[in-house]
């Protein structure tokens, strides 16, 4: 599913009246909220979604594949998506 997919889809569920604007407007105010949550609490838990969590990787080596040199990458803060186990989503 693309952005204007999921657009048309959030449209449909507003009732099939809301304008495409009105949708992208919802679609900006969950990213932002789901955004601000990560800032703040590093956390943010939706029931019967899933859980995305930020997360700090260490720093790591590794080798470029054409000429095999070394390389360094920085450690860095990744978003992770952790999907509810078969439990959580009966509940």
């Amino acid at each position: 599913m693309n952005r204007k997919q999921l657009l048309e889809h959030i449209r449909l569920a507003l009732g099939g009246t809301a304008t495409q604007s009105a949708a992208d407007l919802a679609l900006y105010a969950v990213v932002r909220a789901i955004q601000d949550g990560l800032k703040e609490d590093g956390e943010v838990k939706l029931a019967r979604f899933g859980t995305f969590r930020m997360k700090q990787v260490a720093a790591r080596r590794l080798l470029l594949p054409g000429s095999g040199s070394p390389m360094q990458l920085p450690p860095r803060k990744v978003l992770r998506f952790i999907p509810p186990t078969h439990s959580e989503k009966s509940l």
